[in-house]
């Protein structure tokens, strides 16, 4: 009996196949309906409290319909009193503008503060910034920055010059608009083609780039931070044998040589790691600074080409 009612549930009771979904038992169907049974007495409890909220809003509703029209009264009345404000008298003139005043100020004091402090901020920005490109276009205030510029470089040029055997060791600086190195002597300004040999004309060089290149280091300014020298003593090298040997014969020449290498370590060193200066000459001197700090010495048939390189095939 249990059986048959559990295989009814199942299965079709025409053609006895099994069902997909099967039907509830009274069971299931007792159960639903005791289940709906409480959410409908649930439903009638909350009515009183469903109708109360309704009264509540209806009379909010009708107290903001009381002060819209006592607003819009209100507002006509002070459109009325524009036209009628001229026949009272004075002190009714003057608390009547009173009014309107304290009621601006009601107004503006709505107005967001941190807005204001933003749009303030961006004002005093704006200043700034129209300050500075205004300085910027000021042909006098451009000049001046490069005056104040090329005295710096100037000063470095000065100060390395006088440690080079020059002609004149006196005040160095670069002129920009000549595109060349002054120099001045007891007779006044000279530019670089009236300062003589070509020992003055390569300390000259020597030292400008090196002035450059420390104002470029120290100011951090994107240039590449390497110099590349080609035999900067050539004019102290005139002889074949002097060349060869790579130190010169004549004391002068000598010192002059290892003047200019010293001043070149000693600006490599203070900028150091940021400057690389690399020479190519036939200079070959002594002393353990120097040495130390040559990377290839081509002598002795050493050549920076190898001769195999060109009898291999």
């Amino acid at each position: 009996m249990h059986a048959d009612a559990a295989s009814s549930a199942t299965h079709c009771p025409v053609c006895d196949s099994e069902l997909d979904h099967p039907d509830a038992t009274p069971r299931e169907l007792a159960q639903s309906l005791e289940t709906l049974r409480r959410q409908l007495d649930g439903l009638e409890s909350t009515r009183p409290s469903r109708r109360s909220a309704l009264s509540k809003l209806d009379e909010r509703a009708a107290s903001l319909r009381t002060e819209l029209r006592a607003a819009d009264a209100a507002a006509r009345a002070v459109i009325d009193g524009d036209d009628s404000n001229e026949a009272g008298t004075a002190d009714e003139r003057r608390e009547f503008t009173r009014g309107r005043i304290s009621a601006m100020l009601d107004l503006v004091r709505r107005v967001d503060e941190a807005e204001l402090t933003g749009l303030a901020r961006a004002a005093d920005s704006a200043e700034r910034r129209a300050e500075a490109l205004a300085r910027e276009l000021d042909d006098d205030e451009a000049q001046m920055q490069v005056d104040s510029r090329l005295l710096e470089i100037s000063r470095e040029m000065t100060t390395q010059g006088q440690r080079i055997s020059l002609e004149h060791p006196g005040e160095m600086r670069l002129d920009l608009g000549k595109l060349t190195v002054i120099t001045e002597t007891d007779q006044g300004p000279a530019p670089l083609w009236r300062v003589g040999s070509a020992e003055n004309w390569i300390g000259a060089h020597l030292v400008t780039h090196l002035a450059l290149q420390k104002f470029f280091v120290t100011r951090s300014l994107p240039v590449p931070r390497f110099l590349m020298l080609d035999q900067p003593t050539q004019a102290w090298y005139p002889s074949e044998v002097e060349q060869q040997d790579g130190v010169p014969v004549a004391d002068a020449d000598r010192e002059a040589v290892r003047s200019i290498f010293r001043l070149m370590l000693d600006v490599v060193t203070e900028l150091s790691p940021e400057l690389q200066i690399i020479v190519c000459d036939h200079a070959n001197l002594p002393e353990s600074w120097f040495q130390d700090s040559v990377v290839h010495n081509w002598r002795g048939g050493e050549k920076l080409i190898p001769a195999g390189w060109l009898t291999d095939r």
